[in-house]
């Protein structure tokens, strides 16, 4: 489903001006205003200059507290996906104090944002002129207000292809399109991956997502943590889209629907309003619900997030830069906190130009179109370019005669669903197995290889992208990278400092195996095991990622034997020669006996 709703960085333009004046301010950025307009209800974004520390000590302190409170798994993913694990600025919470004095002065709270330090504001010209004039309010900036009819993508009864598995039954070809019965194949269905979904809201109560794990839920149109309909504050149907989209992931039903990733566990995140009353909803706010979404399933340590939502009715192209809309910033920005972000590049195939809708024009994130079972691209599949030439959409997959449940019932399941936001859905399923896969690899490496892989990888276009995803190729490209699946130790070639010689990581030898520490990642204490065929002196040194040398624990003779147990494998307290503790990072373990390779081991410390 896309819908059209509305924000905007720097332009305001009222519609129906009966007379216009430019008002200048310095904090403030207005174009069009009526002259009648002061008493009016404008909606704004208020950034403020700082959290509200006064020193940079507090600042660091107050970081320095919430890196600790981090989930470690936040830690992990950021530190692996990126390289980058620590907090920063953006992490920290908005200034109460801050909010409290603006809204001393008047208007209404829509929403706040850690990672812009701002709030989103209903508030009259008045009242906004004497907000501007805090100290600690950097800018204001407005979100400009539209109205359109909400533009569900249905289509009419058609009869699927014959399944050619009975166990996917309908769902077959969305499956198989992308290659994701291969890695099923593997075993590999989504454990241990966590999958974000923002969307319209969500019913569990199908029997073939009954087993879903969900970590978490939050409403972010109502504040609460039922994402489900609710008579007193939902429309009825509300959550329907969003339900169809988790059975796609989720689903388990053989011989009827097989998600693609159901034992993958979600957070849910309601951060669109369908309808109320009856009526069309006035949707600008749900971009802000939606920036308030990825924040939140950031921090809650999602993996990957799928966006089956769009917006495009205030855009005009030129705002397709992927620095206009502040929902596309906020969805790169998590990207480079570890988490990929797939979108829909909307249903805008015949209308508005063809063009893609926000957040799909994002640099980094992945932006998926629709194709039909035979392959072509659907009619109503949004194309691009960016509007400054990068090609999108990034990928395709299926978006005609999709399967999933049918929301609110027990056990009916429909092939009649269209649109890219089903596709989407294809699409993040599939990835989530190749993270399954290949834990430790980067965003980048996802994204390169996908892109390098698709079907299409030879000859982009805009309509087509890069093409299907091809989740075998894509497998055995990365298989060649890391030389495994599994957390395990990155098979590339280093050249260490000169007391440690060239070695090839993940190669084990039948004379000397070197296993994966556990636990792993660790913090103080962790222990190493490992397999001896032949009896010698045994090292063991520890290594930065820098190639430093940190500890050495000699271990003496040994017999040939393994070496696996807690009792028997080599022990490391994680200090360093000078008995200090070492910091969180990625450390490399190197055995070594006389007269055999040397192997080395990855360990990540997180603290």
């Amino acid at each position: 489903m896309h819908k059209q709703s509305c924000l905007i960085l720097a332009v305001f333009l009222l519609s129906a001006v009966v007379k216009a004046e430019t008002i200048i301010s310095p904090k403030v950025t207005f174009q069009s205003i009526s002259e009648t307009s002061t008493n009016r209800i404008l909606k704004v974004w208020i950034h403020f200059t700082d959290k509200g520390y006064s020193t940079k000590e507090e600042l660091k302190s107050a970081i320095d507290l919430y890196q600790k409170r981090m989930l470690r798994r936040v830690k992990y993913r950021r530190l692996i996906r990126t390289g980058r694990w620590k907090a920063n600025f953006t992490d920290l919470s908005v200034n109460s104090s801050y909010i409290d004095q603006v809204l001393q002065i008047g208007g209404h709270l829509r929403s706040q944002s850690r990672w812009f330090n701002a709030i989103g504001l209903e508030a009259s010209l008045q009242q906004i002129m004497q907000i501007e004039k805090l100290p600690f309010v950097h800018s204001i900036t407005p979100i400009l207000t539209h109205t359109t009819k909400l533009h569900v993508e249905t289509m009419s009864q058609i009869s699927a292809a014959p399944p050619i598995n009975q166990s996917y039954g309908d769902s077959e070809t969305q499956v198989t399109q992308v290659q994701a019965n291969f890695l099923h194949q593997k075993g590999f269905f989504g454990a241990e991956i966590i999958i974000g979904l923002l969307d319209t809201g969500f019913n569990l109560k199908h029997t073939a997502i009954t087993h879903t794990d969900v970590i978490d839920q939050y409403d972010f149109v109502n504040g609460d943590k039922d994402t489900s309909d609710q008579i007193d504050q939902d429309d009825p149907k509300q959550d329907e889209h969003g339900s169809i989209v988790l059975g796609i992931l989720a689903g388990l039903a053989p011989e009827k629907l097989i998600g693609l990733a159901y034992q993958a566990s979600f957070l849910l995140a309601k951060t669109e309003k369908v309808s109320e009353n009856g009526q069309e909803f006035e949707r600008i706010i749900e971009e802000d619900w939606c920036i308030e979404g990825i924040e939140w399933l950031e921090e809650k340590g999602v993996d990957l997030i799928n966006c089956s939502l769009g917006y495009s009715d205030w855009y005009n192209f030129r705002d397709l830069d992927g620095q206009t809309s502040k929902l596309t910033i906020v969805a790169d920005l998590v990207i480079e906190k570890g988490v990929l972000m797939i979108v829909a590049a909307g249903n805008q195939g015949t209308v508005l130009g063809e063009r893609i809708t926000v957040p799909a024009d994002g640099f980094k994130v992945l932006a998926i179109g629709a194709v039909n079972r035979n392959q072509s691209v659907s009619w109503f599949s949004s194309k691009g370019p960016t509007y400054d030439g990068r090609i999108k959409p990034d990928f395709v997959a299926l978006g005609n005669q999709v399967t999933s449940i049918i929301p609110n019932t027990k056990s009916g399941f429909s092939s009649d669903n269209r649109g890219t936001s089903l596709s989407c859905a294809v699409a993040t399923g599939a990835i989530s197995l190749l993270l399954q896969a290949f834990p430790r690899a980067t965003t980048d490496q996802i994204i390169n290889v996908l892109r390098a892989t698709a079907k299409n990888a030879n000859n982009p276009n805009n309509s087509y992208g890069y093409g299907l995803i091809q989740a075998k190729s894509a497998f055995e490209v990365l298989f060649d990278q890391f030389g495994h699946t599994g957390d395990m130790p990155d098979p590339i070639s280093i050249q260490p400092p000169e007391n440690l010689k060239t070695v090839t990581w993940g190669k084990l030898k039948t004379n000397l195996e070197l296993h994966q520490n556990f636990p792993n990642p660790f913090n103080a204490e962790t222990w190493i095991p490992f397999r001896l065929g032949v009896e010698g002196e045994i090292r063991l040194s520890i290594y930065s990622s820098s190639g430093s040398l940190i500890q050495t624990i000699h271990l003496g003779h040994l017999e040939p034997g393994s070496y696996t147990s807690r009792q028997q494998a080599i022990y490391w307290n994680g200090q360093n020669y000078l008995g200090e503790d070492v910091v969180s990072g990625i450390y490399f373990c190197v055995l070594q006996v006389l007269g055999q390779p040397t192997q080395i081991s990855q360990l990540t410390v997180l603290k």
